[in-house]
């Protein structure tokens, strides 16, 4: 009777430490999740900022597309596809514009318009926005010490029923992707290039700067002599997102094999 007793309790402890093993499981679940998704983010917020005045392009961290030029350079001449325009519009109230952001076809530039950036004007009910790719050797030289690392890019607003320029009375931000590693912005002025103040995204071959004015813009760098630093930061994050995979790929290898030794001790 007492060895049958001892035998229920002991099954009933037995049972009893195999369902706090199985409570365990999520928590355990829980806190791999957790930790693999700290990482996960760790990598992306190092590889670039939170803060964007626009959606990012370019989902993931697979490079972007081939460069289209309106006159590539001879090494990718061959295989080199023509840019695409962007067409936009933007509703006005009495206030002002509506926000908006505006793309080319191929996202290699966009031009993003805060709310009330342009000003209504009577019986206009919308500003078209136009974006057309452009030569940018054949407009200027580039200054001293860089040089052209993109596509001009023609930005023009006009009300929808005047056709007359809509102008800014905010600031826009213009966001134009890269070749190879452009460092900073330029707003033709009719006779020079001048430069804005920008931020640059290198994992997604981006740069974008706030401008008072609408113009002609292009990306501009030294000249390069290697790699650059969007090449680099991609393969940097290329290499992170793997660790973390194989990490990941590692505890849940770890987790089945505790769990059959488990059915097997029971």
């Amino acid at each position: 009777m007492g060895a049958g007793h001892g035998g229920a309790a002991a099954n009933i402890r037995h049972r009893g430490i195999s369902a706090r093993a199985a409570a365990r499981k999520p928590s355990a679940w829980l806190a791999s999740g957790s930790l693999a998704a700290i990482a996960y983010l760790a990598t992306v917020s190092w590889a670039w900022p939170w803060l964007l005045p626009a959606r990012l392009l370019y989902d993931g961290y697979t490079p972007p597309p081939p460069y289209r030029w309106v006159h590539p350079p001879a090494a990718v001449a061959r295989n080199n596809q023509p840019p695409q325009p962007g067409r936009g519009v933007i509703a006005l109230t009495s206030e002002g514009s509506a926000p908006a952001s505006i793309a080319t076809g191929d996202e290699q530039a966009v031009v993003v318009v805060p709310r009330d950036a342009i000003a209504p004007s009577q019986g206009e009910p919308s500003v078209e926005i136009r974006i057309d790719a452009l030569d940018a050797a054949a407009m200027a030289p580039a200054p001293n010490g860089l040089s052209y690392d993109s596509n001009a890019y023609r930005i023009t607003a006009t009300y929808a029923i005047s056709h007359q320029p809509a102008p800014l009375v905010a600031p826009a931000n213009v966001v134009l992707r890269y070749a190879t590693g452009a460092s900073t912005i330029l707003r033709y002025t009719g006779t020079a290039w001048v430069p804005l103040s920008p931020s640059t995204l290198p994992i997604t071959f981006q740069i974008y700067g706030p401008t008072n004015d609408l113009g002609t813009f292009v990306a501009a760098g030294a000249p390069s002599h290697g790699p650059s630093l969007s090449v680099w930061a991609y393969q940097i994050v290329t290499i992170l997102l793997w660790v973390v995979a194989a990490a990941i790929a590692g505890a849940l290898v770890r987790d089945r094999v505790r769990r059959r030794r488990r059915r097997q001790a029971s």
